[in-house]
């Protein structure tokens, strides 16, 4: 029997004895073309979701802010975008709202009331106020015009620990016209008077039940309770109702500003959710829903990070972006464009931080990560998920952190998940990317939700059920091998809606996704350049050395200038490019300038080879090697590369104390280089082994300058002396005070 004729008598006896329910269920696993082995590697069809909108609500409102809102809504029903849900967020950049501009907060609410309606050639759609923060005064007014429902933010003041998301406090409303417009929000939303507390702290409130729904009235009300609208409708209705004088905590007389807590348990808010992207994931909508487009003319910059990420390309890339949104550019469409494998993890954290608060600018600054074809990051993967939106050219790859020890990618996993997480991701994906026994699994419902789990919710989801189908349906196993790193390509990222849809080949194709004519381009700065030469192992060794040199020729040969001139450019470069990467660059400047102060006390003030000079040495040493750190070490391979470190600038200076030496020997034989020596006019006196004590007191005539060392006419001869307080000019009359040795000590008289 053939291999074919085996199958088809397999698949009949299957179809044969199977009850029709399961036949329809492999006949629809058949279509989507998966295997009903869990093992087998398969792409579902990309995650889907309904296609929703965050709209950002500036403050404070007035009417070219609404004619943006207007623009970008326009704009997204021309794009032929299939809304389901519209979301105004009121505190779009974690700031409080509260326009005092009615008309243009009425003008607003109107709009929104006729989206839900169906706007103009338009279909209805879902709208929703999404609250984080304070919104009072007139800000309300919209809010309270989202009666599909209105969500708040559970998250909590880190001071007060209590709610930061707050709505009310609207204040007297004296104008009819106004008052009435929150009277009918208040009746169409079933408030009762709750929004006439928002407008009088003093205002008495009753709780009036009836089956199925709760009403808050003021005691005026209450008397004419046949005839109040809330009451008549009920009655109308047949509905019976009672009066509870216990009031929900909140309420008390005097508190006209609702925080989240208080708004849900009365009914004005409907749910919490701490941020965007956990609101957008409760109501299923994809994740393009969280990057909005730009309500003014889009002005793009495409800015290239290459290389090893670490604290001096990240410093450069920071200033670059703030150069191009600041003046005369003002850009607001950024291109990351991360060509950068691998990467140091300690201070990217951060860094993405602040480029995600571009996002939230009074003018924001939409930011696209691009990931060329071919191209792999792994701390650059911060940086992407930081930004509104991703885009993979084919065969690219994110999260490839397979460099990383596995102690670092512990500490790695608690910065990089919540970043996931705010930013609307998969955090299971990004887990794996670091756990390499992590097994994840796609799944589908009966409703149709794509979701990945892990083989333990896989488990549990088969025990919950007790024998009947399991909720979620397997659709086979994130592949790879086993006990490795989970590296997204691209066909994944795309899948569950972490990068953009569309082929990507080049650069061209990605300014055609986003319509871009003319994109400026930003590289690394020549300076950032110049610095990284500087920091070569090879060219800073060459630098430490030929500064030594020059700072020990400059203080045994003083007054030549040259040499200091020399040693003082070789430090400020040295020093100079590590302040780019280094986080101890003060101290470093500081131990090594304390450094040379006492190497010079030892050569002039206490000559010999003691306490001063080395630890002056070491000074020097610890200030070179401080410089070039950084973090402080904290593993045992820090620690090695800080001893490699140590050990080429104690080469370093070996070899500059030998070279100065060696310079200083024959620079007097050099033609030319002489001339920076004053040799004495004859060699009588040379090898003489002691200066004669007859000398003290004698009277002679600077022949140098003296700062404090420097040379002497004594009649014929010129000998090496040292000055005694102020610096002496060339010509001066000075008189030998102290004989010790060949040390001649002379004063200015």
């Amino acid at each position: 029997m053939s291999v074919g004729s085996g199958e088809n008598l397999v698949m009949s006896m299957i179809f044969a004895k199977a009850p029709a329910w399961r036949l329809c269920r492999l006949a629809w696993l058949f279509v989507l073309g998966v295997s009903l082995s869990p093992q087998y590697e398969a792409r579902s069809q990309p995650a889907s979701g309904k296609d929703g909108m965050f709209v950002s609500v500036r403050h404070p409102i007035t009417d070219e802010v609404i004619q943006k809102i207007k623009k970008k809504i326009d704009d997204a029903f021309h794009n032929k975008r299939k809304l389901d849900t519209i979301v105004f967020d009121f505190n779009p950049n974690g700031q409080p709202s509260a326009s005092s501009n009615w008309s243009s907060c009425y003008s607003l609410a109107e709009f929104i009331r006729k989206l839900q309606k169906g706007y103009e050639q338009n279909p209805k759609v879902k709208v929703m106020a999404f609250v984080s923060d304070q919104v009072t005064h007139h800000s309300v007014l919209p809010v309270l015009a989202c009666r599909d429902q209105i969500v708040m933010s559970d998250a909590v003041d880190s001071k007060t620990l209590a709610p930061r998301a707050c709505i009310g406090n609207i204040g007297r409303v004296e104008n009819k016209i106004e008052r009435d417009s929150y009277r009918e929000l208040a009746d169409e939303n079933g408030l009762g008077d709750l929004v006439e507390r928002m407008m009088d702290k003093t205002l008495l409130l009753k709780k009036v039940k009836v089956p199925g729904a709760v009403y808050y009235l003021s005691p005026t009300e209450l008397p004419r309770l046949p005839t109040s609208p809330t009451i008549a409708r009920l009655q109308k209705e047949g509905k019976a109702f009672t009066v509870d004088p216990v009031l929900p905590d909140g309420l008390e007389t005097g508190n006209g500003l609702f925080d989240a807590n208080v708004a849900q348990r009365i009914g004005l808010c409907q749910a919490l959710y701490n941020s965007r992207a956990d609101l957008a994931s409760a109501l299923k909508l994809q994740r393009r829903s969280l990057a909005e487009d730009l309500d003014r003319t889009m002005v793009p910059w495409r800015i290239e990070l290459r290389g090893g990420v670490d604290k001096a390309n990240l410093d450069s890339l920071e200033r670059r972006i703030k150069k191009v949104i600041g003046e005369p550019w003002r850009a607001n469409f950024l291109i990351l464009q991360l060509e950068a494998p691998g990467g140091e993890t300690k201070d990217v954290a951060s860094y993405a931080d602040w480029l995600r608060t571009l996002q939230d600018n009074s003018q924001p600054i939409k930011t696209v990560a691009y990931i060329p074809p071919g191209a792999s990051i792994g701390a650059a993967t911060f940086l992407a998920l930081a930004c509104s939106e991703i885009v993979m050219g084919d065969g690219a790859y994110l999260a490839d952190f397979a460099y990383l020890p596995e102690d670092e990618r512990r500490q790695l996993s608690d910065m990089l998940i919540p970043l996931a997480k705010k930013q609307g991701y998969p955090p299971l994906l990004f887990e794996a990317a670091l756990n390499p026994n992590l097994i994840l699994y796609r799944a589908v419902n009966d409703e149709g939700e794509h979701r990945l789990l892990t083989a333990a919710e896989m488990e549990q989801d088969k025990q919950d059920k007790k024998g009947k189908e399991p909720r979620w349906q397997n659709l086979g196993q994130i592949a790879r091998a086993k006990g490795s790193l989970l590296k997204i390509d691209t066909e994944l990222a795309r899948e569950w809606g972490i990068a953009q849809p569309g082929k990507v080949t080049s650069i061209e194709d990605l300014y055609n996704i986003y319509s871009l004519s003319r994109v400026r381009l930003s590289r690394d700065d020549w300076l950032d350049h110049v610095a990284e030469f500087f920091r070569e192992p090879l060219v800073r060794f060459v630098l430490i050395m030929l500064g030594l040199i020059g700072l020990i020729l400059e203080l045994k040969v003083p007054g030549t200038t040259i040499p200091g001139v020399l040693a003082a450019i070789c430090f400020v470069l040295f020093f100079w490019a590590h302040s780019y990467a280094g986080e101890f660059t003060l101290l470093a400047i500081l131990l090594f300038v304390l450094g040379v102060i006492l190497i010079g006390v030892e050569i002039f003030v206490v000559p010999g080879f003691g306490f001063p000079g080395i630890a002056g040495m070491l000074l020097v040493i610890s200030g070179l090697a401080l410089v070039t750190l950084e973090r402080w070490p904290s593993t045992s391979e820090d620690w090695v590369r800080l001893g490699g470190t140590l050990g080429t600038f104690a080469l370093s200076l070996a070899v500059g104390v030998t070279g100065a030496f060696l310079v200083a020997w024959f620079l007097p034989s050099i033609p030319y280089a002489n001339r920076l020596v004053l040799n004495p006019p004859s060699d009588e006196n040379d090898g003489s082994p002691a200066v004669p004590v007859s000398l003290l007191g004698a009277i002679g005539i600077a022949a140098t300058s003296l700062r404090p060392a420097g040379k002497a006419q004594f009649g014929d001869d010129f000998l090496d002396v040292i000055a005694e307080g102020d610096f002496v000019n060339p010509g001066e009359r000075v008189q030998v005070i102290e004989i010790e040795g060949n040390r001649i000590v002379v004063k200015v008289i």
